[in-house]
């Protein structure tokens, strides 16, 4: 069956942009609202320069990591790209990283399928394995802290159980079908049966326990790094937060963020940090600056970076355009084709 193709306009990337610039200024009024103004500049004004560059090298940490991860799971689906071009295609994802549930990160999978002819349904199993091992990292991170700061050590043992048990039951081809199998019970979900089916036969390789434990560590590291950056932005503020205690405040703030799906946790992660923050001793202003340094020094470092790949890089920025203009709505068919083309 020939695939069908459905014109339709969904990255606009100056709207996606000029939208980025608004959130950005909209958290930092917020984050100013309730806080002490004077105090809050005072504070800013006082942090120490100098400290921004081990800052941004953790967050250059935190990307690298990920970056080998991206890359790995490409190669491990058979789909070899040289390194620097694929280093570009996955920076590109993070200048739509405000995008609910990150899914503006999907244009990677348009990239790679237009420049390298990888098929969506690797990049899509590739980007839901990424997702799905940062989460779980971020929840053991938490879990780990909450046990050593307030709760008994059971509290770090059982995600990392649960997690297996999930693993386990992911891995088994006989309940994953019977699972996939219910959506054709469905109205809704019947149409995704076929997809959700290539999908997982696609990545099933990523569900491997050596490979799902490599990555997982490396996504331990590079949350790890982040959540020291935000230590060391606590430190040059004057809070004498110990390391445990940064990373936890980090990992529960980005945890809650991403569990509403909203422009890349906006809002929710930077409120949960402040509020952790004066849990912790910080004070009102303190743990707002604190909040407003380590956030420009990441989510949007990250952003400025992914936007730069696109501007100095005219063969992705075409893309971006050309994706602005034609969508492609893949089809249970389409996907079926695309597989067995390999296109």
């Amino acid at each position: 069956m020939t695939p069908t193709v459905r014109p339709k306009r969904v990255w606009k990337s100056r709207n996606i942009a000029i939208w980025t610039v608004l959130s950005a200024v909209i958290v930092f009024i917020l984050l100013s609202l309730i806080s002490d103004l004077e105090a809050l500049e005072t504070a800013l004004v006082g942090f120490p320069l100098a400290l921004l560059v081990p800052i941004g090298m953790l967050s250059l940490g935190n990307y690298f990591f990920r970056y080998i991860k991206w890359h790995w799971y490409l190669k491990l689906l058979d789909h070899r790209i040289s390194r620097f071009p694929n280093l570009l295609v996955f920076l590109s994802g993070f200048a739509l990283t405000v995008t609910p549930g990150k899914v503006g990160e999907f244009i990677k999978a348009y990239i790679v399928k237009e420049r390298f002819h990888v098929p969506y349904t690797a990049s899509t199993a590739v980007l839901l394995m990424e997702r799905f091992t940062d989460v779980a990292a971020i929840v053991l991170l938490s879990c780990f802290g909450l046990s050593l700061e307030f709760l008994h050590w059971t509290v770090a043992v059982l995600p990392v159980i649960a997690l297996l048990v999930f693993l386990m039951l992911l891995r088994n081809r006989s309940f994953a079908g019977w699972v996939i199998d219910q959506t054709t019970r469905f109205r809704l979900l019947k149409r995704f049966s076929k997809p959700l089916r290539t999908f997982y036969e696609e990545g099933w390789i990523l569900l491997e326990m050596g490979v799902f434990t490599k990555s997982l560590l490396l996504s331990l590291t590079a949350w790890f790094l982040e959540g020291l950056g935000y230590v060391l932005v606590a430190w040059g503020l004057g809070s004498p937060i110990s390391i445990v205690e940064g990373v936890l405040i980090y990992s529960v703030a980005l945890l809650g963020g991403a569990l509403t799906l909203f422009l890349g946790g906006l809002g929710a992660t930077e409120g949960g940090m402040v509020g952790l923050g004066i849990i912790f001793g910080m004070s009102r202003s303190t743990s707002a600056a604190s909040t407003i340094i380590i956030r420009v020094m990441t989510l949007w470092f990250a952003v400025l970076i992914g936007w730069g790949v696109f501007l100095f890089t005219p063969g992705l920025r075409s893309l971006l355009k050309s994706a602005g203009t034609d969508e492609h709505e893949l089809t249970s068919e389409e996907i079926e084709v695309t597989s067995e083309r390999g296109v």
